[in-house]
């Protein structure tokens, strides 16, 4: 069966039938409920406009005076309700969100939330969409019915109200028809709306029946038929409170749900409701009910996620309970000073036994006052027992308002020496304005033995929650609204059991949990604190989060030889590090702190978080390709080919252009370059010179340049810089990581067939020198040191064959920053950079008219250095490859045509460990080293090219490209070019 939410309007009517004469004095409850000798539901009563359940009595000590939630005069709040309900869909307007995206309400639904899965985002924006219409509809029925109230005998508008009230059934049997016959097996009318009307003296056939209703009345009727509609939804009421303080059931899935923690909650008996019995472990005190008070309380704490009625903030929080109230109804400060130390005390053997262990709570939320005061003296005197304040390291209290409507005026005499945690929660209304019967601070202030001191006013301990028509239990299985700075205040609470669950160790952190909630809140009002709405408004799921994240560190390791240091980084420095994405692992997460006061908060930030994103240093993108084939003629034929016996131009691909002098001494001197090339802002850039002195024997050479290095010490027929590349091609791209700059190499022959040499080659490459760069990886890189490598090569070339040429070589790479081209923001992770040995072996073949054949396969081992807090856990193996085809005089005697195939640099294997400082014990809180793991192997990558020539006589050339480059680690996604040129010279 579903749920009847209970109605409010007998009472309603029969409190504002009292009139506004009576004041709080004057007024008096006995246990049955009976006012001027009315009888009433004390929990419809309390919906209206209580923050208490505690009733006058004769008997009570008059040093704590006189507690009573049924002060002031009811009517005044009824009187008020019409402005609220007449833009109703003000209301939806707030709450739509969750229907149009309700896949980002719920978030990871668990399977366990019964069927939620079935319902699709259709079907959800409908119930958005009727609601929004139906609105409307209700705002024009209520304006016809007014008009039928002050001319209760007009016929014509009792028609029309009629005809309208069953337009507003028969769109809502088209809308909700089905549902209610599934459930009920009865028709939309018999199963649905019969009951709701009925609830509300409301026939249809009857005008008498429509024009006696008040516009309180009215109003009430449309909520209820809206509550009751919701009820056959498929899941849990979505409240306007919900979104005003910033939560969702996502926020209590991702934080614990508050299996954890323990609230207790001194309030009045609801041990039978139904929703919250798995929670509540233990209740002590009197029985009384007082019709649901406590029940609607703890349902906003912990009611159930179970698909209906009222989602609690942390429903798997255990739940301890006591009652002051006796069975009159009433209760004195000593009585809820008894139950403090009952769900405080190590000798509470019923508890125990339940829970096999000593729980007591953490967290206790007090829903009740004294008329006249928001912090009253008796409250004040209560938390000054020795009794009770041997309880305060361990205790955070949150205590209603009240709803006098009055500002505080009156300091209190605090007890500074036994300092309380607590937190005073007024009321707001749904558009985030303090209610009108919410008590405010003011300037009071808490006297330290009479003196006010900066710092200690009232408000800096208050913050304010939504408190008008919450959706609650009305602790007999049933739901109902309720409304008073009591239905505020267990948001609150709600919100620390979250905190406590996630961070245990809290709960003997209250002043560090009050901060918490304090510091996070949602200003309101006057910027700042203020004397109206505290700190502002409580923001779940701010409270949950980091308070600043700039002021948080991140502890690691750095490794010293054999022994391990440890390091502070700041949270942001950790997040822009550019950790690349593809060292991630389901498991890796790193842990970031916050320091609150005397202990800390831990955050779990996921390694993609930090994660760089682009393999960035040397990446191309096809504007690049174009620029570089078209704009810069990439084939450079005349320059590049050299001339013909006849002295025409004869196409080729190297990029160096070279010219030969030998001295009268026999000395020879070569000196290569490479075009320079205009920059973006048209100045001339110069790529590559190199300047090679020869011995008259030939036997002794000795080679400087500034550039590229890797293509003047590699060796073999491999003439363009893409080659050496280590994210386009496959020629010892180890080497490719320290070219850029300054090189030399001297080159021995052992004899005719038979040269070694030795090269030094270095690169300092900024970032902004990096081409293809956009402006995301530019402000990615901001920051960052330039990527700076050398390397040592020791090569052997020997001549096989008359036109087989084999050559092998062996490189050591030093990054001084940056472990294979990878770099971080912070110097500690990386600083100390990597060192790598390869071996590459070659091949060179003439084949003879023309046709060449070059190979070239590399080999890798990387290891970090020492002093790096992201350490190899084995020396990483990469390799890279590449075969080369060239063509001399395909179609004629002056074309060329170059064809490649190569597999840039691939990490084969390899891990590193990052250690970090982490919470061991999450009870206690207790830091301990953590070493995550990551794996570093990268995709293999193909990239094949294709690139043709020919001279258009001696005026032009001709030029046609092909670029192939398959997927790679993330942002490097697959593409190909083609494209080709025609240039004339006049």
């Amino acid at each position: 069966m579903k749920q009847k939410l209970a109605t409010t309007v007998a009472t309603i009517a029969i409190m504002a039938s009292l009139g506004s004469t009576a004041s709080a004095q004057e007024t008096s409850a006995n246990a049955s409920g009976e006012v001027g000798g009315a009888v009433f539901s004390t929990k419809s009563l309390d919906g209206a406009t209580s923050s208490e359940v505690i009733a006058y009595a004769d008997t009570v000590d008059p040093q704590y005076r006189n507690i009573d939630p049924f002060y002031r005069d009811i009517n005044a709040f009824w009187k008020n309700i019409s402005p609220f309900y007449r833009d109703i869909n003000a209301f939806w307007k707030n709450i739509s969100p969750f229907y149009g995206d309700i896949s980002a309400f719920w978030g990871n639904v668990d399977a366990n939330w019964k069927n939620i899965g079935a319902f699709d985002a259709e079907y959800l924006a409908a119930i958005g969409t009727f609601w929004q219409e139906t609105s409307l509809h209700w705002s024009a029925t209520n304006e016809t019915w007014s008009l039928l109230e002050a001319n209760s005998g007009d016929p014509l508008l009792a028609a029309q109200v009629q005809a309208m009230l069953n337009d507003l059934v028969a769109r809502s049997d088209a809308q909700w028809g089905a549902a209610v016959t599934a459930e009920t097996g009865l028709s939309f009318e018999e199963g649905f709306a019969a009951d709701v009307l009925a609830r509300h003296g409301i026939d249809l056939n009857d005008p008498a029946t429509l024009a006696g209703m008040t516009a309180v009345e009215r109003n009430l009727f449309f909520l209820d038929w809206h509550d009751s509609l919701m009820t056959y939804a498929g899941f849990d009421h979505v409240d306007h409170w919900m979104g005003a303080v910033n939560w969702t059931p996502a926020v209590t899935q991702q934080q614990g749900a508050g299996a954890d923690a323990v609230i207790g909650i001194i309030d009045a008996n609801f041990s039978a409701d139904p929703d919250l019995a798995d929670n509540l472990v233990w209740s002590g005190g009197d029985t009384a009910g007082l019709n649901g008070h406590g029940a609607a309380v703890a349902s906003l704490i912990a009611a159930a996620h179970d698909g209906e009625g009222v989602m609690g903030i942390a429903p798997n929080t255990t739940i301890t309970a006591f009652n002051p109230f006796d069975a009159t109804g009433s209760a004195t400060w000593d009585d809820v000073a008894t139950g403090i130390l009952s769900l405080k005390s190590n000798n509470n053997s019923a508890l125990n036994n339940v829970l096999g262990q000593n729980v007591r709570a953490s967290v206790i939320n007090l829903s009740l006052g004294e008329p006249g005061w928001m912090l009253a003296p008796g409250l004040a005197e209560v938390f000054s027992r020795p009794a009770v304040a041997a309880h305060n390291m361990s205790t955070v209290y949150v205590v209603a308002a009240g709803n006098d409507g009055i500002v505080q005026l009156t300091d209190v005499e605090w007890d500074f020496r036994n300092e309380t945690a607590v937190i005073f929660v007024g009321s707001v209304n749904p558009m985030g304005e303090i209610s009108y019967f919410s008590n405010q601070p003011g300037s009071t202030c808490l006297l330290d033995n009479g003196v006010c001191h900066e710092g200690n006013e009232l408000y800096l301990r208050t913050v304010v929650a939504p408190g008008e028509m919450l959706l609650t239990s009305d602790g007999m299985g049933g739901l109902t609204r309720s409304s008073g700075t009591s239905f505020a205040a267990p948001l609150v609470s709600g919100a620390i059991s979250l905190l406590h669950d996630r961070w245990p160790w809290l709960t003997s952190k209250p002043q560090e949990t009050t901060e918490i909630i304090f510091r996070s809140a949602r200003d309101l009002g006057a910027p700042g604190p203020d004397p109206v709405y505290g700190w502002g408004m409580l923001d779940v799921t701010a409270s949950q989060a980091p308070l600043d994240f700039n002021t948080m560190r991140f502890v690691l390791y750095q490794k010293r030889g054999r022994m391990y240091r440890s390091y502070n980084i700041s949270a942001s420095e950790l997040i822009t590090s550019g950790i690349p994405n593809w060292w991630e692992s389901d498991d890796v997460w790193f842990d970031i702190y916050e320091d609150i006061g005397t202990t800390f908060r831990d955050f779990l930030v996921p390694m993609s978080t930090a994660a760089q994103g682009r393999q960035y240093a040397g990446l191309q993108g096809g504007r690049e390709y174009m620029q570089e084939f078209v704009a810069e003629r990439f084939s450079q034929w005349i320059l590049s080919g050299g001339t013909d016996s006849n002295g025409d131009g004869v196409a080729g691909f190297s990029q160096i252009r070279s010219t030969n002098s030998k001295f009268s001494s026999g000395w020879a001197l070569t000196y290569d370059a490479i075009l320079p090339q205009y920059t973006e802002t048209g100045s001339m850039q110069p790529i590559h010179t190199a300047a090679t002195l020869s011995d008259p024997s030939a036997t002794v050479s000795l080679t400087l340049g500034h550039g590229q290095g890797a293509m003047a010490i590699a060796g073999g027929n491999f003439g363009r810089m893409q080659d050496f590349d280590r994210n386009s091609g496959g020629v010892n791209p180890v080497l490719g990581f320290a070219s850029g700059e300054a090189f030399a190499k001297a080159n021995y022959k052992l004899g005719l067939r038979t040269t070694i040499g030795l090269g030094f080659s270095e690169n300092r490459q900024s970032h902004d020198e990096i081409k293809g760069l956009t402006q995301l990886d530019l402000a990615t890189l901001f920051g960052r040191d330039a990527h700076t490598a050398d390397a040592l090569t020791f090569d052997i070339e020997h001549r096989a064959a008359k036109n087989v040429t084999l050559g092998a070589q062996w490189t050591r790479l030093r990054e001084d920053n940056a472990l294979l081209g990878v770099q971080t923001n912070s110097s500690a992770l990386l600083g100390s950079g990597s060192r790598t040995d390869a071996v590459t072996l070659s091949a060179s073949v003439d084949l003879g008219r023309g046709l060449t054949f070059d190979a070239s396969a590399t080999g890798g081992l990387t290891a970090t250095a020492d002093g790096n807090a992201i350490n190899s856990l084995n020396r990483s193996l990469s390799t890279a490859a590449q075969i080369t085809v060239g063509k001399q005089g395909l179609f004629g005697s002056h074309d060329a045509l170059r064809v490649s195939v190569a597999q840039p640099l691939k990490i084969e294997s390899g891990s590193v460990e990052l250690r970090s400082l982490t919470v061991v014990d999450r009870q206690t809180g207790e830091l301990g080293e953590k070493v995550h793991e990551f794996n570093i192997e990268t995709k293999r990558r193909v990239v094949g090219e294709a690139l043709y020539a020919a001279p258009i006589s001696r005026m032009g050339e001709l030029a046609i490209f092909g670029r192939y480059e398959s997927e790679g680690n993330f942002g490097v996604e697959e593409s190909y070019i083609v494209g080709g040129s025609v240039n004339m010279r006049f």
